[in-house]
């Protein structure tokens, strides 16, 4: 079944960041690395809904809203993902996350992050905490997107389906 979301994802500039210091980690199963293809900062989910009629409502209530200013730094865990925390300079991305609806998923709060790691709920946590550990003096560059993509997902590949443009931060 196809799913949909809206997200940013990562410029090269801060992939290759991410990347470089992944890198010299020792990320390795029980811990699965999340592919840089698939690195992104979620900003709703929509679930099965026509893709069609989600862009239309993103580009009622997104286009044209100011773009945060972000930055990956910190990181955490929960349930079976080690993560990246996001930060936002200009305090423009929860709005937009409200604006594009991230509560149509069902998920109580918006907490941005980038999964840089996951694990079989089955499996120690230990690996996962550790991973989070060597991260949490992690941080990347700063970065603003110019737009909000919608994708699609289904069997664990990120189709971009069209893009919302936003305003420059400043």
């Amino acid at each position: 079944m196809t799913r949909h979301f809206s997200a940013f994802p990562l410029p090269d500039p801060v992939a290759d960041h991410l990347a470089a210091a992944l890198d010299a980690l020792d990320v390795r199963p029980p811990l699965r690395r999340t592919p840089r293809e698939q690195w992104h900062v979620t900003v709703g989910y929509y679930g099965a809904e026509d893709p069609h009629a989600r862009l239309a409502s993103l580009r009622e209530k997104v286009a044209g809203l100011r773009a945060p200013r972000l930055r990956l730094r910190g990181s955490g865990t929960f349930a079976s993902v080690a993560l990246l925390v996001v930060r936002d300079s200009t305090g423009a991305l929860e709005p937009l996350a409200e604006a594009a609806d991230f509560a149509v998923g069902g998920h109580p709060a918006y907490s941005p992050h980038v999964t840089v790691a996951t694990w079989s709920r089955r499996e120690d946590r230990g690996p996962g905490e550790r991973l989070a550990a060597d991260l949490v003096d992690y941080s990347g560059p700063w970065w603003s997107p110019s737009a909000l993509v919608l994708y699609a997902s289904e069997d664990g590949r990120y189709t971009p389906v069209d893009q919302v443009g936003l305003r420059a931060p400043g």
